[in-house]
Formats: structure tokens, C-alpha cells, sequence
């Protein structure tokens, strides 16, 4: 089935949501989802960093960044998500997470990943090795708990140079997840 990969938005502009208007953010979606034929896709939301940059500047996310959140909504609602390394990377720094137990948390509802580096609290879309992912460790998590999954580089301005980028990312990985 062709994979539809979902920013599926719930982001403010002053600052973070309480806990009461992010449930309400979870049961728009829901809604929304209910309203949606999705037979014959497979309907992927991605995970998303804190601090994500939108058109006119910097935001606050408030939905798909908590592992144990994007469990309990996968659970709920039967859906599987996009795991976006670089976006989960910047939620784990921010909130102190250790990143191998967010992979793993959530390992069975990923049936697709973005690979992609990652440092700080929002500085996202680095090549591999640039950032502070350990991809020898994803690597081993990916080889136990997603060895199927369906992955690509997504380097910011990868494309540009006849997809430099990109084929430098796919070298580099194959050191990872061989």
C-alpha cells in the first residue's frame, strides 16, 4: 500500500498547550481520521520536534512528540506512524529522554522512518554523523525491533546537486544498518 506521511499539525505560536487543549488537539485528529477513507493507504502521522519552523517563524508542537502519547494514540486508533529520527531526536533533548527508549517505546507502531541527524533542541535536518545521534545504537534498535521498515534519508537540501545529499546519507548508513 502507498505511504501517506502526515504532518497532521496541533502546533501553537506562544508557547506550549496545557494538557486539557493538547487532548482536545488528539480529539480533533481523531475526528478527522474517522471522517477519512483510508483503505488502500496507509495513513502515516510523523512524529514532530518541539520547536518546529513553520512558514512565518518558529512554533511550539504539542501532539506526536511523546513517546508514550504516540503509543496510547497508535493503540487507540490502529495506526501505525512515521518515525522522523531527527524530529524525535530534538524531543528527547528537550525533554531529557533517553532516545533508545523512545525507539523502543514506540518501535512496533513505525512502519516508516525519515533518517536524519539531529542536535540540541531544534537544530533538525543534519547529515548523518553531523549531529549527536548515535547511529550505531539506532542501527541495532532498527535491526531487532523494525528490520522491515520501509526508511529515507531526509537531509535538509538533500536534493539539490542531483541529490548529493541524499547519497552521501545512504553511504554513510550502510555502515549503520548492515
Amino acid at each position: 500500500k502507498p505511504k501517506v506521511i502526515v504532518n497532521v499539525g496541533g502546533f501553537s505560536e506562544e508557547n506550549f498547550l496545557n494538557d486539557d487543549d493538547k487532548s482536545r488537539k488528539y480529539l480533533i485528529l481523531e475526528n478527522s481520521l474517522s471522517r477519512l477513507n483510508l483503505d488502500g493507504i496507509d495513513f502515516l502521522p510523523q512524529t514532530m520536534p518541539p520547536f518546529p519552523w513553520h512558514f512565518g517563524g518558529q512554533r511550539f508542537h504539542n501532539i506526536f512528540l511523546d513517546h508514550n502519547e504516540i503509543k496510547s494514540f497508535c493503540i487507540k486508533n490502529n495506526l501505525k506512524i512515521c518515525l522522523d529520527l531527527s524530529h524525535s531526536k530534538l524531543y528527547c533533548n528537550y525533554k531529557s529522554i533517553p532516545f533508545d527508549e523512545f525507539l523502543t517505546t514506540i518501535a512496533e507502531y513505525v512502519n516508516h522512518i525519515h533518517i536524519v541527524d539531529a542536535k540540541g533542541i531544534d537544530d533538525e535536518g543534519l547529515q548523518i554523523g553531523d549531529g549527536e545521534i548515535d547511529f550505531y545504537e539506532v542501527g541495532e534498535i532498527i535491526k531487532k525491533f523494525m528490520p522491515n521498515i520501509s526508511f529515507i534519508p531526509e537531509i535538509w537540501q538533500g536534493h539539490k546537486n542531483n541529490y548529493a545529499g541524499f547519497w552521501t546519507a545512504l553511504n554513510k548508513l550502510e555502515d549503520f544498518l548492515n
